[in-house]
């Protein structure tokens, strides 16, 4: 046996450019959907993915960033701030209004 074998490489390999590890989301996380300057849904966010590179993702139960690619998504943090990715806002009508904004 090589250390290729016993160290799993091929295991790493196909994580590559997805999840490594989860931590517990904390509840009263969401991923919001907004439109029109109201929100539209709310899912729970149930864990925190960690990206290979260390980006945080949350995750719902339909997936990672609830599988979708919306621009009008966000996550409202129990703490009643939210973000995108680099992106705060003190609360979810700033977040709303921002986006929106950006997406016209």
């Amino acid at each position: 046996m090589n250390s290729r074998d016993a160290s799993n490489a091929d295991d790493i390999e196909m994580t590559r450019g997805g999840i490594i590890a989860t931590h517990p989301a904390q509840a009263g996380t969401f991923i919001v959907y907004a439109s029109d300057l109201e929100v539209l849904e709310r899912d729970p966010v149930i864990l925190w993915g960690v990206e290979e590179h260390g980006r945080a993702v949350p995750i719902t139960m339909n997936g990672p960033w609830d599988d979708i690619a919306d621009a009008n998504s966000f996550v409202l943090h129990p703490t009643g701030d939210c973000s995108r990715y680099e992106r705060n806002w003190a609360d979810a009508a700033q977040a709303v209004a921002d986006l929106l904004a950006v997406a016209k």
